[in-house]
């Protein structure tokens, strides 16, 4: 119905958005310019383990706790939880700039709890970094 379609919309909106997200981050050097990790890695084996993990396992495990559902500036506090590990397990990798994957790390914490399903955040996620690795190579063009 109507929930999902504006859902459905929205959806469409962060796909459009995230390429002009990315090159603004990567301009503006909040995004590295570049990756030591693999591509092949960054676009199927990270999206996949990690929202298997933080989205399947973490989140999915706080949203049953009587305070999961709890809402904090719009967002679970499952969400929040889910989303400040997701920072930690970027720090060996991007160190100060780990912080950058918070808003990501939201948005597909948000598209979880829509869609109760973490195919949709995987293949969000593999987009976010297909963005950003696009981005960083055009910036070096």
């Amino acid at each position: 119905g109507k929930q999902e379609t504006l859902m459905s919309q929205q959806v469409l909106l962060l796909i459009a958005a995230a390429p002009l997200v990315a090159l603004a981050g990567v301009r503006s050097g909040l995004l590295p310019h570049a990756s030591s990790i693999p591509f092949w890695y960054l676009l199927l084996a990270a999206p996949f383990r990690e929202e298997a993990l933080f989205r399947g396992g973490l989140q999915q495990h706080l949203l049953t706790r009587s305070w999961g559902n709890r809402p904090l500036l719009r967002f679970s506090l499952a969400n929040w939880l889910t989303s400040i590990c997701f920072i930690l397990a970027h720090l060996p990798f991007q160190a100060g700039r780990s912080l950058t994957v918070l808003i990501p790390s939201l948005v597909l914490g948000w598209l979880f709890e829509r869609t109760n399903r973490v195919l949709p955040c995987m293949l969000l996620h593999s987009w976010f970094n297909l963005c950003w690795l696009s981005a960083a190579s055009f910036s070096r063009t």
